[in-house]
């Protein structure tokens, strides 16, 4: 199995297509979430909310998610500074996933650095190309 950081820094295509089954028996209810830049409508990062994250996050109008590799409550841009505020909250047609839209309140979003040691904008900065590699976008 690859270290976490070179599944995050590589030009190979290597899916996690197990991850989801992981994150259930080992965190228990949970829903994902997909968070969108309210003005620029940019995907920023898929996280996980359960019961707690989920209140938190409506509490105290931030993003609050569950961390399933922590297996505890995360209150995103805690220890960053990249706080994602919380401009409303969507749930889809099945109830089975939610929406954040949130407006971006420090440099970052992603915990990965692009090349110039700053924090990505986004956790989508690769793209797959027709050959199954990933190519680094430009930021």
């Amino acid at each position: 199995m690859a270290h976490q950081s070179d599944i995050e820094e590589s030009a190979a295509l290597q899916l996690d297509f197990q991850k989801l089954q992981q994150v259930v028996a080992a965190c228990g209810e949970i829903l994902p979430v997909a968070v969108q830049d309210s003005e620029t409508q940019e995907v920023l990062i898929i996280a996980y909310v359960n019961r707690e994250a989920l209140r938190l996050s409506l509490e105290e109008r931030r993003a609050v998610f569950y961390s399933t590799s922590r297996k505890e409550i995360w209150r995103k841009g805690e220890t960053s500074g990249d706080i994602l505020h919380l401009d409303e909250v969507r749930v889809n047609c099945e109830q089975n996933s939610l929406l954040f839209l949130v407006h971006k309140g420090g440099r970052g979003v992603c915990h990965t650095k692009d090349a110039s040691g700053e924090h990505r904008q986004s956790c989508y900065y690769r793209r797959l190309t027709a050959a199954e590699t990933l190519e680094f976008l430009k930021t």
